[in-house]
């Protein structure tokens, strides 16, 4: 095997291996703020909707992981809109990242951000 074709596969192997999903308990708080980006369109910056979609910061880890495995499944929850198209575009261990970092968020806004514009 030429030298070319050895570094080609070994920088395939390590570039697989960055992009791989890492665990939720291996996800940096920013990886996983990253991740959450396109949840703010809808549930409002840091999950805490502003309008009729519903709220996510604050609520169970068990509860938020089992509603967005249920959006990603073959079946998700009848009326859903957009979600499962979401969920679908996370691997199983962004989705728990997602879950832990949402329920670590007050589902109120600290008093001193209430009211700023």
């Amino acid at each position: 095997m030429s030298r070319f074709r050895v570094s080609a596969a070994a920088a395939f192997g390590l570039g697989a291996f960055l992009i791989a999903p890492l665990p939720a308990a291996a996800q940096s708080a920013a990886d996983v703020a990253v991740l959450a980006g396109p949840c703010a369109n809808c549930h409002g910056p840091d999950g805490r909707s502003p309008g009729p979609i519903a709220s996510i910061a604050g609520q169970a880890e068990a509860a938020l992981l089992e509603k967005l495995k249920a959006f990603k499944s073959e079946t998700p929850p009848a009326g859903t809109t957009i979600m499962n198209r979401h969920a679908k575009g996370y691997s199983d261990e962004q989705l728990a990242a997602l879950a832990k970092y949402y329920s670590q968020i007050s589902a109120t806004a600290p008093a001193a951000a209430k009211g700023k514009k």
